[in-house]
């Protein structure tokens, strides 16, 4: 029963956290640089949580040296993501994005863990079937800078998930809060130099900042919880359910919320995609 809601919260944070950073980047985030700013609000609520948390447990050199490097990706992660979703559609980019569980899925291999044919027949559907959403209309809104930064955030998305299996996997798995720490820790220093230099009239509304503040929470909760579960459920089973569910709440949101419409061809890519998603956590 805790593994369920631990689940559930996950899977309600990664998609409340999906629409409000859709909104903010469709709206209020104009520049790479406001996105920074809005990250670094994002970043310091973790940071007062994960730091209040620290306090009851001891760092290793490991955790230390490895959450430098899980706050770098975790930052490139967020920043391509939010790029991508201010250049196209909400339901595709997530689509693309969320398909970055195809990494950290196959790492498996490399902790024991069978990934079989049957997986990787399932693998070959699912960028099939991103191929078949990729559509240019005016609607949509498609062009090669969004397909080039959702593939970044593919990338770095992927990575966030094998280095969650990494530390997990290892002696020092109970240091969750001290690796989180130091993550965010570092993703905001990157974000802070990434501005150094900016105008500073630069500045964010009293709405967006409230906004950043609810995503430090979603945030929070997400790589809390699915560094804790990722130790603890297999790799072609954790990260398809929780990346899956939460694509599948995310597209509907995209058309009940922000009154996204798809083309056939899209469409057919984005439930092709969903299905052979689910797909994956099913076959041996």
């Amino acid at each position: 029963m805790t593994t369920v809601f631990l689940i559930a919260t996950s899977i309600s944070s990664i998609v409340l956290q999906n629409c409000l950073f859709n909104n903010a980047c469709k709206t209020k985030l104009k520049t790479a640089k406001h996105i920074n700013s809005f990250n670094m609000i994002v970043y310091s609520v973790c940071i007062l949580i994960f730091g209040l948390l620290l306090l009851k447990e001891k760092l290793s050199v490991f955790t230390i040296l490895l959450g430098l490097i899980f706050g770098v990706v975790t930052m490139l992660s967020n920043f391509y993501k939010m790029i991508a979703l201010s250049n196209g559609p909400m339901h595709i980019t997530l689509l693309i994005t969320t398909s970055s569980m195809i990494i950290p899925t196959m790492s498996g291999i490399f902790f024991g863990e069978v990934f079989s044919v049957a997986k990787s027949c399932m693998v070959f559907r699912l960028i099939v079937f991103i191929y078949l959403s990729f559509q240019k209309s005016s609607e949509t809104k498609i062009n090669k800078k969004w397909i080039f930064y959702s593939a970044l955030a593919f990338i770095f998305q992927g990575t966030v998930g094998v280095l969650q299996k990494i530390h997990q996997s290892s002696i020092h798995k109970t240091e969750i809060s001290g690796f989180l720490f130091i993550s965010f820790i570092c993703a905001m220093v990157f974000c802070f130099l990434r501005n150094k230099g900016v105008d500073k009239t630069i500045s964010l509304s009293k709405l967006t900042v409230f906004i950043g503040l609810i995503c430090g929470g979603c945030t929070f909760g997400m790589n809390y919880i699915n560094l804790k579960l990722s130790g603890s459920l297999p790799s072609q089973l954790f990260f398809p359910l929780i990346n899956g569910s939460a694509l599948i709440l995310s597209s509907i949101m995209s058309v009940i919320l922000f009154k996204e419409k798809l083309l056939k061809r899209q469409a057919i890519g984005l439930i092709g995609g969903i299905l052979s998603l689910i797909a994956i956590c099913f076959v041996h």
